[in-house]
Order: structure tokens, then C-alpha cells, then sequence
């Protein structure tokens, strides 16, 4: 899409939502009015990216002991790649779509018309 069809508050969403675990829902609040899809965009990044967060952290106990330490710095560093890739997105007005879980993400956060 062009730079110039996103508006301010959808950039601003954008951006709130990468913030903290609160962001999303904030944002969310922020793009009520307007329903920018720049903002939408990112806000469904960004819970996808929490909710994985959420999902890897509830299996990783199963790790052996020996491994925990190493899988646990990886997935970190993953998670954070992640959030990195998506709000550097959000700062340049660019709509980058998550690698590999991007379109899933997208596809399950959609309203259902």
C-alpha cells in the first residue's frame, strides 16, 4: 500500500502496540474510530507475536534440563527478532508481514465477513 493512505492515528497504533503487553490493547482503542488497516495491520502483528510468546513459553518446560538454558536463550532472541522485524515496519510506514507466521497471524486475527 502507499505511505500516503496511512493516516497518524493508524501509525500511532502501529506503534503502541509493539509496547509492552498492554500495546495491542491500547492501540486497539486508538484505531476505533478511524479503522485504519496500517494500524490494524500491526496491532494483529503484535498480538500474534505476544500470543506466541505465550504458546512457546507453556511448552518449554517440557526441554530437558541439560537444554532448557540454550532453548530458552534462542527463544528469547527468536521473539525478539520478531518484534524487532515488525516494529521497524511500524516506524517506516512499510507493511511488513512476519516471516512463516505472518499470513497465519493476518488470517486468524481477520474478522470473518
Amino acid at each position: 500500500m502507499k505511505e500516503n493512505t496511512i493516516s497518524k492515528d493508524g501509525k500511532l497504533a502501529a506503534i503502541i502496540a509493539h509496547l509492552t503487553f498492554l500495546g495491542p490493547v491500547i492501540a486497539w482503542f486508538i484505531n476505533q474510530e478511524e479503522k485504519d488497516t496500517f494500524g490494524s495491520f500491526y496491532i494483529k502483528q503484535a498480538v500474534g507475536i505476544f500470543v506466541l510468546f505465550l504458546l512457546i513459553s507453556a511448552i518449554l518446560p517440557i526441554v530437558p534440563d541439560f537444554m532448557f538454558m540454550p532453548t530458552l536463550i534462542g527463544f528469547y532472541i527468536f521473539i525478539f527478532i520478531l518484534w524487532i522485524y515488525s516494529f521497524s515496519g511500524a516506524i517506516s510506514n512499510e507493511y511488513k508481514l512476519l516471516p512463516v507466521i505472518g499470513p497465519f497471524i493476518q488470517k486468524i486475527f481477520s474478522k470473518k465477513n
